[in-house]
């Protein structure tokens, strides 16, 4: 008689979060979104015309360099174009970070794809007995908000590509103001994922899942 195999338990289910690859593009992927974050901020705040065009003119006149308002708008354009510039390479780079995160959810590892880990999580809910549901419930929520950011992602980097390159593609010409004002919205969201994923992190750090963040840095599998 042939013995009847029970499923796995919940808890034996990987997910393989920490793997060399994804940490690379995690990290990666922070520090190219911050950048840009801080080109805005930079293009907004600390260079926006009508603040500077004033502190330009004062600052010069000190040195016995007179400006007309003109000529004060000029040079705070040319600095805002050479941010805007920055702001255009670290799109790029990230849209090539983007395009290397869908060529590994195609064709990588299960253990590299996003998919196969939610699908794990999520079976990992369905398999959990009553006293584990709750925490595979908080586990099936988390990663799932993990895809709002990547739909995030995904529309601020083909709203880049467009308002990037519209000059050259007609079709990017006619909906560039569409996708300026699409690519405004999803910066915000994007902010405010970044708010709540590092509350979140920092929250499980000191709570429940001790050494959250060193094996985000390190890198370990482990089970979720």
């Amino acid at each position: 008689m042939n013995p009847t195999l029970a499923p796995a338990p919940a808890s034996d289910i990987p997910t393989l979060d920490y793997t060399a690859p994804l940490r690379v593009w995690h990290w990666g992927n922070s520090l190219l979104v911050s950048g840009q974050l801080l080109t805005i901020l930079f293009q907004r705040v600390i260079v926006n015309a009508r603040s500077a065009v004033p502190e330009f003119r004062e600052t010069l006149g000190r040195e016995n360099i007179t400006l007309t308002e003109k000529q004060a708008r000029s040079l705070t354009h040319i600095i805002s174009e050479r941010i805007w510039e920055w702001h255009i390479y670290l799109g790029l780079a990230l849209a090539a970070f983007w395009l290397l995160r869908v060529v590994l959810e195609v064709r990588g590892p299960s253990e590299l794809r996003f998919s196969a880990r939610l699908l794990a999580v999520a079976r990992r809910y369905r398999l959990a007995p009553a006293d584990d549901k709750s925490d595979a419930a908080s586990a099936l929520f988390t990663r799932s908000t993990y895809a709002l950011f990547y739909l995030f992602l995904t529309v601020m980097v083909l709203t880049g590509l467009v308002l990037t390159y519209h000059n050259e593609v007609a079709f990017f010409d006619q909906i560039e103001h569409t996708a300026a004002e699409i690519h405004n919205v999803t910066m915000y969201l994007i902010i405010a994922f970044f708010v709540v994923h590092v509350v979140g992190v920092v929250w499980a750090e000191v709570t429940k899942d001790h050494g959250l963040i060193s094996r985000m840095v390190g890198g370990a599998n482990r089970k979720s």
